[in-house]
C-alpha cells in the first residue's frame, strides 16, 4: 500500500483520507519511509517537521469522531525555506538565519493546515532563493531525481525535486524571475505562477512588493492538484495590501472542465522569445511537438512574438531595485557569509542609481503595452520554460548550447523572466524527455487575471498528453561529486554580468 500512496495525487490522498478509507497515519509514515530512503542523496528536504504523525494521528481522531472532511485532509505538504513555519527551522539557504524559528506561519501554510494538511518539513533553496542552482552554505546542493547528477534547477529546486521523487504530493515554490517554472521544467512537473496577489504573502518586510513581485504557487504533478492548491490558497488576506479580492474563480472547476478555450482559440508559439534566448535543438523540437498537441483541441498554433529586444536592461533596474532593498544591509554587515551568487548580485544591484531603475520600469510599461496588444490576437502564449535541459552538476557551468557556443548560457534561463516582468498567469506544463533522459517543460501564459484559464487548458492538456505526466526511476547508484568549477553566475543582472 506504501508504494501506491507515492502514486497518489493530492486529491486522491485527501479522497481516501476523507472517506477513511485511508488513515493519515499510514499517509504519513508512507511519505516519511520514502524520505530517508532517497532524501540523503536527492537532498531536497533540509528540515523535517517533528510533529508530522502527531498530526496525523489527530487527523485520524478527529475523523474518527465524525469531523467533516476538509479539502486537504492528511495530505503531507512542503514548503520551501524561505516561507515562514511556525515551530520549524526557516534558513532562507542562509548562515545568516541558520537557526532561525519563526513563531508564526505564512498565510499559505495556514491556510494548508487549516484545510486538513500537514506539514513535512521545508526544502531547500538557494541563499534567499536567488540562484537557477539549488545549493547553499548550510544544507549543499539539491540533485534530480532523474538524473542524480543533473541539477534540480531553482531557486524551488528543492520543491521540485522532493515532488519528482515522490517524498509530497504538493509543495510551495516561490517565482520571481523563474524559480516555480525552471525547476518545474527541470524535474517534469506542473506548476502554477499565478497572477500577483493571488496567493496572499505575508509576512513580509514589503507589503508592496514594488516593482516585479515574488509569488507563490503549489508545484506538483497533476493539474487537479493544481485546481485542489489554488481553491485553498487564493484569496484575500487584509495583511497583505497587495492581495487580490475574491473574484468569483473557481479553481476546483478549472482543473476539471477542460472544454472552455475563449473566443478565438489562437495560440502563439514564442519560440526562442525574439532570439533573446539561445535555444538547444532538442529542446525546441520536444516542445514544439508538444504545443502541436493544442491543434487535436481546435487551436491554430501560429509562430509569433512581440519585441523583447529591451528585456535584459528591464531585469536589471527592477532586479535591482529588490536586490538593494531585501539584502544591502545584510551585505554591509555579513557579506563573507553570503554565497558567491548573492554577492555578485547585490554587488551589481548596489552600481545601479535611481535612474538606472526608473528607466527600467518605464521600458517595462511600454513591454507590457506591447504585451497587451499582442495578446489581443490570441487567447495564449506558449514558450519553452527553458531554453536547455537541466545543466550536469559533476561538470563547469556550460558554455555551449545545443552544442554552439554562446556568449551567456545563462541567458536560457531568461524565457522565464521575459514573462514575470508581465505579472500575467502563467503554468509550467511537462513536454518530454531529451535522448539522454533529461526533462523538458514549457511555459503557458494566459491574459490578466485569467489563472483559472490556463488551468482549464492545462487540464485539456493533460487529457491529450498523459504519457508526459510521469515520475522518474530514481536511480542512486551513480552519485557523483558536485564540480569544484561548477559556479553559476549572475543570471539576471544583465548589466554587470
Amino acid at each position: 500500500m506504501s508504494e501506491q500512496i507515492l502514486d497518489m495525487s493530492a486529491e486522491k490522498i485527501a479522497e481516501g483520507v476523507g472517506s477513511r478509507k485511508l488513515s493519515a497515519s499510514e499517509v504519513a509514515s508512507a511519505f516519511i519511509k520514502r524520505i530517508e530512503e532517497v532524501n540523503p542523496v536527492i537532498n531536497a528536504i533540509c528540515t523535517l517537521s517533528d510533529t508530522i504523525l502527531e498530526e496525523a494521528r489527530a487527523i485520524d481522531e478527529r475523523l474518527a469522531s465524525g469531523g467533516k472532511p476538509r479539502p486537504l485532509e492528511g495530505v503531507p505538504f512542503l514548503i520551501k525555506d524561505i516561507l515562514q513555519t511556525k515551530g520549524v527551522r526557516t534558513t532562507f539557504g542562509s548562515l545568516l538565519l541558520e537557526n532561525d524559528v519563526p513563531d508564526e506561519d505564512t498565510i499559505s501554510v495556514e491556510r494548508l493546515k487549516a484545510a486538513g494538511g500537514i506539514l513535512l518539513g521545508k526544502t531547500n533553496t538557494p541563499e534567499f532563493a536567488h540562484d537557477i542552482n539549488t545549493s547553499n552554505k548550510i544544507f549543499g546542493t539539491t540533485r534530480n531525481p532523474w538524473n542524480v547528477n543533473v541539477t534540480a534547477g531553482g531557486s524551488s529546486g528543492g520543491a521540485g525535486a522532493s515532488i519528482a521523487a515522490a517524498m509530497a504530493p504538493l509543495a510551495i515554490g516561490t517565482d520571481l524571475g523563474g524559480s516555480i517554472r525552471i525547476p518545474c521544467s527541470f524535474n517534469n512537473l506542473v506548476g502554477l505562477r499565478p497572477t500577483p496577489g493571488r496567493i496572499p504573502f505575508y509576512p513580509t518586510d514589503y507589503g508592496w512588493d514594488t516593482l516585479v513581485e515574488h509569488v507563490q504557487g503549489p508545484m506538483v504533478r497533476s493539474i487537479s492538484d493544481i485546481g485542489l492548491a489554488m481553491h485553498v490558497l487564493s484569496g484575500p488576506d487584509e495583511r497583505d495590501p497587495s492581495s487580490l479580492p475574491n473574484d468569483g474563480k473557481d479553481f476546483l472547476t478549472a482543473a476539471k472542465n477542460n472544454s472552455y478555450f475563449g473566443e478565438t482559440r489562437k495560440i502563439a508559439y514564442a519560440g526562442n522569445l525574439g532570439g533573446v534566448v539561445p535555444l538547444d535543438p532538442e529542446v525546441e523540437s520536444l516542445v514544439k511537438s508538444a504545443v502541436r498537441r493544442f491543434e487535436e483541441l481546435g487551436f491554430v498554433i501560429e509562430e509569433d512574438c512581440f519585441d523583447t529586444s529591451t528585456i535584459k536592461e528591464i531585469v536589471t533596474g527592477t532586479r535591482g531595485f529588490g536586490m538593494v532593498a531585501r539584502y544591502a544591509d545584510r551585505f554591509d554587515a555579513h557579506r563573507e557569509l553570503m554565497t558567491d551568487q548573492l554577492v555578485g548580485q547585490v554587488s551589481a544591484a548596489l552600481q545601479l542609481s535611481v535612474r538606472d531603475v526608473v528607466k527600467s520600469e518605464k521600458l517595462r510599461t511600454q513591454y507590457w503595452h506591447n504585451v497587451r496588444k499582442f495578446m489581443h490576437r490570441y487567447d495564449f502564449i506558449i514558450a519553452p520554460a527553458v531554453g536547455a535541459p537541466p545543466f550536469r552538476l559533476d561538470e563547469p557551468f556550460p558554455t555551449h548550447v545545443g552544442g554552439q557556443a554562446v556568449e551567456r548560457f545563462q541567458d536560457v534561463f531568461l524565457a522565464t523572466y521575459v514573462f514575470s516582468v508581465t505579472g500575467l498567469p502563467m503554468i509550467s506544463l511537462p513536454c518530454g524527455i531529451t535522448k539522454d533522459g533529461r526533462p523538458v517543460g514549457m511555459q503557458v501564459i494566459a491574459k490578466r487575471f485569467c489563472d483559472d484559464q490556463v488551468i482549464t487548458l492545462g487540464a485539456a492538456y493533460e487529457k491529450v498528453a498523459s504519457e508526459f505526466f510521469c515520475r522518474p526511476e530514481v536511480d542512486l547508484s551513480d552519485v557523483r561529486p558536485v564540480s569544484g568549477a561548477l559556479n553559476t553566475p549572475n543570471v539576471f543582472m544583465g548589466k554587470t554580468s
